[in-house]
């Protein structure tokens, strides 16, 4: 049988050599065993077609929860006795992976964690969205092309195409401090020289990282507001940044078409990720050693297992079809531009064909999709009379482990969208008038003041060209929106 091209392997594996020891739980008292890296589980979801008898492949579901527990049984175990094998070890883990994590964890960080693993249900006040409150915070001279809210909700940062970035207060909306941009070509200077197109805050609020199109990523300290460390490794535009929750691990995603892992506490490079054929666009991670990207016209997004030195591929390519009934294309999916993890096992991506699409782990295609997710664009044409090309998605954002994600283009409005009950489709819910291009949303519910902000990068240019420029009063500008809850509790399902 064929290898699915839904599998990819960063590298080549050897079979392990044959043993007749017992698996060892690994509970508190046994962290201290150095840690082995399993061989690559096998795909058994019926939604992925698979080849049972390649150990280049790996358990789509379960190869999270059960690499722990590596596969160190006699290798002549048929397939079906693997999948049982699997599922044991899977299942075993539930209350092993309770009892592990209640070590070393204050009580506020493990309720955040147990109520992470199910998607949680608010709702918020949009009846009178017409009407909410919008605060602007100007100090850019050039498109705002990236922002950045802190876990705590106490500061923003703001990142332009004049290479400077801006330190906000969340709550009083004044200027903190300014990392000014420097000249092109300007050597040994500390900061950007060029267009910044992403900012990454760290979970702990220690780091911030940006990156542009100078190739540099610049590592930053919140609290004393200075330069750290430069990143230079990356041969091409960086195009977005990544903090692993729970560690100052840091993805960065470049137009040179790799991903690279970093270790801010020690500023070091760790590892290069390759895979993607065209520019990486976005790119996006949560809790577990792993990450999300995007990857422009090779029209995929992958899963990044970093552990297992894996890959999954998702491919996009989604034609709208025309409404007249003939199945006719009529917007083809060019690009794959943005992404945004839901949870650990569902992500959102969009692009230029203004398709927004819901996707699952464990399926190659797309969950449910919509078209012309901002409406049409209408281009006047003296030979061809009226042309409607979809608004491109030009950037997404999910409000982490709960059922609400936002959208941005530039048809005027930020598109609230909430996800169906049984998480296979979802539908708008509201739209927040915003002017201008959206280049970057954040949409966070901060702790411990749990409030709810909205946070969007707004120019009159896309961040990476200069395709349309919009004028009519419209401001290079971040908006900040306070969604209002109409429930002090979050609802778990």
């Amino acid at each position: 049988m064929a290898v699915d091209s839904f599998f990819a392997n960063t590298r080549k594996r050897k079979r392990p050599a044959k043993t007749t020891s017992t698996v060892q739980r690994k509970g508190p008292a046994s962290k201290a065993q150095p840690k082995g890296r399993s061989a690559p589980k096998k795909a058994v979801d019926s939604d992925i077609e698979g080849d049972e008898d390649d150990d280049d492949h790996f358990n789509a579901n379960l190869s999270a929860e059960s690499d722990e527990e590596s596969s160190e049984e006699e290798i002549e175990e048929t397939a079906a006795e693997k999948r049982v094998r699997l599922a044991k070890a899977y299942l075993g883990s539930i209350e092993e992976t309770l009892d592990d994590d209640i070590t070393g964890f204050d009580a506020a960080d493990l309720d955040r964690d147990l109520i992470s693993e199910r998607l949680k249900k608010d709702d918020f006040k949009l009846d009178d969205i017409e009407n909410i409150n919008i605060n602007t915070c100007r100090g850019h001279q050039r498109p705002v092309t990236a922002v950045a809210l802190a876990e705590n909700g106490s500061i923003i940062y703001s990142a332009s195409k004049e290479g400077s970035i801006i330190k906000w207060d969340a709550k009083t909306f004044k200027k903190l401090h300014t990392f000014p941009g420097g000249r092109k070509g300007v050597k040994n200077f500390d900061g950007h020289t060029e267009d910044i197109l992403c900012l990454a805050l760290s979970f702990d609020g220690q780091y911030l990282a940006s990156g542009g199109k100078d190739k540099v990523i610049n590592i930053w300290s919140v609290k004393e507001d200075k330069h750290i460390v430069k990143f230079t490794q990356h041969r091409d535009a960086i195009s977005g940044l990544a903090f692993r929750k729970g560690a100052n691990q840091l993805y960065s995603a470049s137009h040179d078409r790799t991903i690279k892992l970093w270790n801010i506490d020690e500023r070091a490079y760790i590892e290069t990720l390759f895979g993607h054929q065209d520019h990486i666009t976005d790119i996006d991670t949560l809790g577990r050693e792993r990450c999300v990207s995007t990857g422009g016209r090779d029209k995929t997004a992958r899963v990044w297992k970093i552990a297992e030195e894996s890959q999954l591929v998702y491919r996009g390519g989604i034609a709208t079809k025309n409404p007249d009934g003939s199945n006719r294309p009529l917007y083809l999916e060019g690009s794959l531009d943005c992404i945004a993890q839901i949870d650990e096992s569902m992500f959102i991506t969009g692009g230029d064909s203004g398709v927004v699409s819901l996707w699952e782990l464990n399926r190659k295609k797309p969950v449910f999709s919509v078209s012309a997710a901002h409406g049409l664009n209408t281009v006047a044409s003296e030979s061809e009379g009226d042309i409607n090309t979809p608004y491109w998605i030009t950037a997404v954002a999910c409000l982490r482990y709960s059922d609400l994600f936002v959208s941005g283009s530039w048809d005027g409005y930020v598109r609230v969208w909430k996800l169906a009950a049984d998480n296979k489709s979802f539908s708008q819910i509201a739209q927040i008038p915003v002017n201008g291009v959206v280049n970057s949303i954040q949409v966070k519910t901060t702790f411990p003041s749990k409030r709810t902000l909205l946070v969007v990068g707004v120019g009159q240019e896309l961040k990476l060209g200069r395709w349309i420029r919009l004028k009519g009063g419209v401001k290079n500008c971040t908006k900040i929106i306070e969604l209002e809850s109409t429930s002090a509790k979050l609802r778990i399902i």
